[in-house]
């Protein structure tokens, strides 16, 4: 197993040099909550914080969509990462030298192989650009006032008007086709995707080319542009275009501009403005927030002001704001992308631009004023009806608040008329349901017994001893918790919260987190030891019944078949007989 590959004590001695509050502090706004630190979850969609981070224990759990651990279990999680990657990564973090080199799980062997595919492409595409059959394409970037300089630092390249130019490099440099077939670059017939395209390699935050952008030399190559195929590597909800270039200027500049396109990108980068990224054809999704949110929390949307523009920046900032970003919007003159503006009057006048934007308030009142009579109550009363819907998105109540005051100013509301507004939304959003939480049963007395064993256990390492030498019936989960702390203690290993959950599978992880994450019950002491073992009588009795009810099951099945089911009998007996002892 992967986890084998770390020795128990290398494992132990990274989670005890990182401290997770700090690390999931790269990634998520935490803010302080009593003994604990609570944020909006980063794995899935939610108004109300429910991700809570435990630092005296190293643990973290969300009590919307479950998931829980320790460090290694977040960085996987938010880089999605196998294990072995996932603890190469804390390593270097904790600053412990780990060599995990030679193992390489299946999947992401594969993932290797695409991603070596994308980059010979890439360098057959640029020889291509860069040769005689590239010279149109060349002129054409030229033309977009590109340099020789910036158009090699991009990595651009260019694939020639036919079937077949790839796929012969391909044969002639002996590699395997199939790697290219599932990347994306070739079809199933062997033959180019990309032809007569302007190729855009796409790069992930380690700067590993995962797929490309091709856009048509020819108005009459469709569609203009084209994207790899989802597969392992490349998929279009996680990926923006430019990360690997502006994830630094993003973090030191503290935003994030998002623009349309490719072009878009390049000439903001260009020209010194580096914090800059695009989706590639889709509109700001969960996955690419959650993302981002590593980075910064604030996010300049840049669009044109036609109608699909002021549309586009309307449907994004449903998911911006409601990821808790501090959002505001620059809408450039019609018929004008920042490629363009640039090119025609300038990067001063384009960062004047960016100097005029609005925040979302005042954007979606100027966009409603447009659509609705402002002088009349109708129109007054829809403006303000759609933009609560925006301020009812965000997180903070503070935030909430503020926004309400401005806006009761703009349109010379009462505050108390909009808030009674904004609670009506806020109480029917609740009612269809937050779609990112789960539904929980309702703790049966065994779980119950569980949790306060999990507990007992993890409060004093001396009931670890006791429960190794448990001779009565354990559930599936607390039979994992035994074996797996008997390794622990036998490697010399101080059982914390944190090593605990590395050395199980996800659910029991989640379910430890859980548990531990709540406030706790403050068991008294002198009653710890009575409990503990009333706990243990509890879930060996559970199983019994458990056990009781199966045989039950399986006499009927005999009985209803006419076969004989004297054994099964006997079992069940004796079962009813250890219930009497108990």
């Amino acid at each position: 197993m992967a986890k084998e590959l770390v020795a128990a004590s290398q494992l132990d001695a990274i989670i005890a040099k990182l401290d997770i509050v700090e690390v999931i502090s790269e990634y998520v706004a935490l803010k302080k909550n009593g003994k604990n630190f609570k944020a909006l979850c980063p794995f899935h969609e939610e108004k109300t914080p429910s991700f809570i981070v435990n630092p005296e224990k190293q643990i973290f759990h969300c009590f919307g969509c479950g998931i829980g651990g320790n460090v290694i279990r977040f960085i996987m999680a938010i880089e999605n990462l196998s294990f072995p990657d996932a603890v190469m990564a804390a390593s270097k973090k904790a600053g412990i030298q780990l060599d995990i080199s030679g193992y390489k799980p299946a999947d992401e062997e594969k993932k290797a192989r695409l991603i070596r595919a994308n980059e010979v492409a890439a360098k057959i595409y640029r020889e291509s650009l860069f040769s005689p059959q590239g010279k149109r394409a060349m002129d054409y970037l030229f033309e977009r006032n590109l340099t020789e300089k910036e158009i090699t630092h991009f990595a651009l390249g260019f694939a020639p008007n036919s079937r077949d130019y790839l796929a012969r490099q391909i044969s002639e440099k002996k590699l395997n086709k199939e790697d290219f077939v599932k990347s994306g670059l070739l079809n199933e017939q062997s033959t180019d995707v990309f032809r007569n395209r302007i190729m855009f390699p796409i790069f992930d935050l380690q700067g590993n080319i995962t797929g490309f952008g091709g856009r048509g030399l020819d108005d009459s190559v469709l569609p203009k542009y084209l994207n790899t195929g989802e597969n392992p590597v490349f998929n279009k909800s996680r990926l923006l275009y430019g990360i690997n270039w502006a994830k630094e200027s993003i973090k030191s500049k503290k935003f994030v501009l998002i623009v349309e396109g490719y072009f878009d990108v390049l000439k903001l980068h260009s020209n010194g403005i580096e914090n800059c990224v695009a989706p590639m054809g889709t509109s700001l999704t969960d996955s690419h927030l959650n993302f981002l949110k590593r980075f910064t929390d604030k996010i300049l949307l840049i669009f044109d002001s036609d109608e699909a523009g002021i549309k586009a920046s309307l449907r994004n900032l449903d998911s911006v704001l409601s990821r808790g970003f501090e959002t505001k919007i620059c809408l450039l003159p019609v018929d004008f992308d920042p490629d363009r503006f640039v090119d025609e009057y300038g990067i001063d006048a384009f960062k004047k631009m960016m100097g005029q934007s609005k925040n979302f308030l005042e954007f979606v009142l100027t966009v409603e004023s447009q659509r609705n009579d402002i002088n009349t109550p109708k129109g007054k009363s829809s403006i303000a009806k759609e933009i609560l819907r925006f301020v009812s998105l965000i997180p903070d109540e503070i935030e909430k608040y503020e926004y309400v005051k401005i806006l009761a100013d703009k349109l010379n509301l009462k505050e108390t008329l909009l808030n009674t507004y904004l609670k009506e939304m806020v109480k029917t959003e609740k009612e269809k349901g937050n779609g990112g939480e789960i539904k929980r049963k309702i703790s049966s007395p065994n779980d119950l017994a569980e949790n306060l064993l999990i507990e007992i256990l993890l409060s004093e390492n001396s009931f670890w001893n006791q429960l190794a030498e448990w001779k009565g019936l354990l559930t599936k989960r607390m039979e994992l918790i035994a074996t797996t702390s008997k390794k622990l203690l036998a490697n010399n290993i101080n059982i914390t919260p944190a090593n605990l959950i590395s050395k199980v599978d996800q659910d029991t992880g989640n379910w430890i987190s859980e548990i531990l994450v709540k406030t706790g019950t403050n068991l008294p002491e002198e009653k710890k030891q009575q409990i503990f073992q009333d706990c243990l009588k509890k879930i060996h009795k559970f199983c019994i019944w458990k056990q009781v009810g199966e045989m039950k099951q399986k006499i009927a099945e005999k009985k209803a078949s006419g076969i004989s089911y004297n054994e099964e009998l006997v079992k069940m007996q004796g079962l009813l007989f250890e219930l009497k002892k108990e």
